[in-house]
């Protein structure tokens, strides 16, 4: 995938200023807040990915994601401050532009504040519109045009591998890749020009 290309990149740019965890979380450009700009998790092997994911999955488990899951498993990728002004005071939070799933090992509740894990692709799945075929599988979220108040979800076609993105919650699609390759890679690419912070303001 080209993608890991990216990813790959990424690794080099930040090498002298990451973090490793004892479970094997890479932090790249470790901070407060956002914890890192990007984050990637432990690589899944064939043997989980099989038992966990493949053998509980009613339709055919998408190639690529397989693919990438073997790379890293999930990543919360372009991570940004967002100030909130929350009568008339500023309260900083995380704000990630895109963010990919994975299947993590750890419990919430069995987890440390250094144990970081992926989202969970079997939960993240479950949440989508009616009209939405259950065939498509919900791999990941992005902010598309940096619109913080709409959160796009990313589908998998299983029949197709083709990709398509919703609106949360919503069925009309707003944007459509070849696969998941080709998506990955152009939204990465569209937060090339992401700032640091931003300032979120609710709408009245």
């Amino acid at each position: 995938m080209e993608f890991f290309k990216i990813l790959d990149s990424l690794k080099e740019q930040y090498k002298d200023d990451m973090i490793i965890r004892g479970n094997g979380t890479i932090l790249l450009s470790p901070r407060g807040v956002p914890r890192a700009r990007h984050m990637l998790f432990k690589p899944l092997d064939d043997e989980f990915i099989e038992k966990f994911l493949i053998s509980q999955y009613v339709y055919k488990f998408p190639k690529q994601y397989i693919e990438f899951l073997k790379y890293t498993n999930g990543a919360d990728l372009c991570n940004t401050k967002m100030w909130h002004n929350i009568k008339k005071k500023k309260i900083p939070t995380t704000s990630g532009l895109f963010t990919i799933f994975g299947l993590p090992k750890t419990p919430p509740f069995a987890r440390t504040a250094d144990m970081e894990e992926p989202f969970d692709m079997r939960i993240e799945d479950l949440g989508r519109h009616d009209d939405i075929p259950d065939s498509w599988l919900k791999c990941g979220t992005y902010k598309r045009n940096y619109d913080f108040y709409n959160v796009c979800d990313i589908f998998i076609d299983t029949e197709t591998e083709k990709v398509y993105a919703c609106v949360r919650n919503q069925k009309d699609i707003v944007d459509s890749w070849n696969n998941l390759d080709e998506c990955f890679c152009k939204v990465f690419h569209s937060f090339d020009d992401m700032k640091d912070e931003y300032e979120f303001y609710p709408k009245k």
